[in-house]
């Protein structure tokens, strides 16, 4: 009768642990966003996840009032974020009033887009907002 003794078994557990790991710390680069300055922003990163961090200059919202837009500065440029509805809502159900954050230092994470020739950040979700002063 042919059978796998415990040595050969841990040898392979070890090894799939091992290639696991490996694999983790190799995707782990594209997995969390690219935290860049404005001034580096360019239409090669469309469509693709950022991270910023700034100071809110400004915040407006729409004719409608469902989307608010951020003015952020980061001493490199100067960059507008969109916040559409559905994150304008969770994160004002944390209690942070969005209208608040003018000289407020936050980091966001966001998909580049453009808009009318200009580069823009489009919020990901209420969690992607973190106010750091």
């Amino acid at each position: 009768m042919v059978g796998i003794d415990d040595k050969k078994i841990f040898k392979v557990a070890l090894f799939t642990a091992i290639c696991g790991l490996v694999g983790m710390i190799a995707s782990a680069n594209s997995i969390t966003p690219q935290t860049v300055q404005i001034k580096d922003m360019d239409r090669g990163m469309l469509d693709k996840e950022v991270s910023v961090e700034g100071m809110v200059t400004g915040v407006s919202q729409s004719q409608k009032g469902e989307t608010y837009f951020l003015e952020i500065m980061d001493g490199t440029g100067r960059i507008k974020v969109v916040v559409f509805e559905s994150a304008a809502t969770e994160i004002q159900k944390t209690s942070v009033n969005l209208e608040s954050l003018t000289q407020r230092r936050i980091k966001i994470v966001g998909k580049v887009t453009e808009y009318k020739g200009s580069l823009e950040l489009v919020l990901k979700d209420a969690s992607s907002l973190k106010i750091m002063a």
